[in-house]
């Protein structure tokens, strides 16, 4: 949820070199999704639109399942415009959903095993493997 201490803000520029560089401060969720989507795809639109799309995650505070949908709509809508999205700076929260949901190789272009650091456990309390991991 948009929390009045994380309130969302997305700000964008496109640079000389045709890339959109944007930074994503606070709760992205439920309340705010369409907000970042709505600022990319009229971006997209004009012409000639952006190369590549570069989203600094370093001030995001929330991603929930919201955020997340709207990260991968993004996905699908920079590459159908023929650019590439890039999570940049992504927080080690960020990292975690991408790889508890599968979706981190595909919004990040690296190699989904990496794990980060003390962020998803591979045994439980007892030693025991924690399945699927």
């Amino acid at each position: 949820m948009n929390t009045p201490d994380h309130p969302f803000a997305a700000e964008a520029v496109t640079a000389t070199d045709g890339t959109l560089r944007g930074e994503l401060t606070g709760d992205l969720a439920w309340d705010s999704a369409d907000q970042l989507l709505d600022a990319v795809r009229t971006r997209l639109a004009r012409v000639p639109g952006p190369s590549d799309v570069r989203l600094d995650c370093a001030r995001m505070t929330l991603c929930d399942s919201m955020g997340l949908s709207a990260l991968l709509a993004l996905h699908r809508l920079v590459s159908a415009a023929g650019g590439r999205l890039h999570l940049d700076h992504r927080p080690a929260f960020l990292d975690r959903l991408l790889l508890l949901t599968g979706t981190y190789e595909h919004l990040t272009g690296l190699p989904g095993t990496a794990e980060p650091a003390g962020e998803i456990p591979t045994e439980g309390a007892n030693g025991t493997r924690i399945p699927g991991s």
